[in-house]
């Protein structure tokens, strides 16, 4: 009988380490370091000086983009589409609307103000990196 016992214990307890093993691994966004200046007299970076204009950047899982949000504002996101991120599927300025980026893998959709999701299968936020503008020439980008 004690055997028996034992025997229960030790089948349950393999039961629930290997199915805990053998759950699906959530698919992220890798975290990745980030912290860099940018220069707006820069000509690689002139056109930010026009709000509603934005460039690419090295950097981040996928790239990252920085849009000029308004005088004062800028945004930047990792450009990894959040739907199936270890796809690396980089988001693209949508050419129809220029509020949103798209993913060309999946076709979801992003603000370009919060990275929110407007539409597709992508259930995340754009990763979104923090920014501070100097008020005059330079904007960092960090996380």
């Amino acid at each position: 009988m004690l055997l028996s016992k034992i025997h229960i214990f030790f089948i349950a307890s393999t039961f629930i380490l290997f199915s805990d093993s053998c759950k699906k691994k959530e698919d992220l966004v890798p975290n990745v370091y980030v912290n860099f200046t940018i220069f707006l007299s820069d000509p690689e970076f002139s056109t930010l000086q026009t709000i509603g204009n934005n460039v690419f950047v090295t950097g981040g899982v996928a790239g990252i983009i920085i849009y000029r949000a308004s005088q004062t504002e800028f945004v930047a996101f990792d450009r990894c589409c959040t739907y199936k991120p270890s796809d690396r599927c980089a988001v693209l300025p949508d050419t129809i609307n220029t509020l949103f980026l798209k993913c060309p893998c999946c076709g979801s959709k992003f603000s370009f103000i919060d990275g929110s999701v407007q539409a597709g299968d992508a259930e995340r936020p754009l990763t979104q990196y923090s920014t501070y503008y100097d008020g005059n020439n330079s904007v960092r980008v960090s996380n």
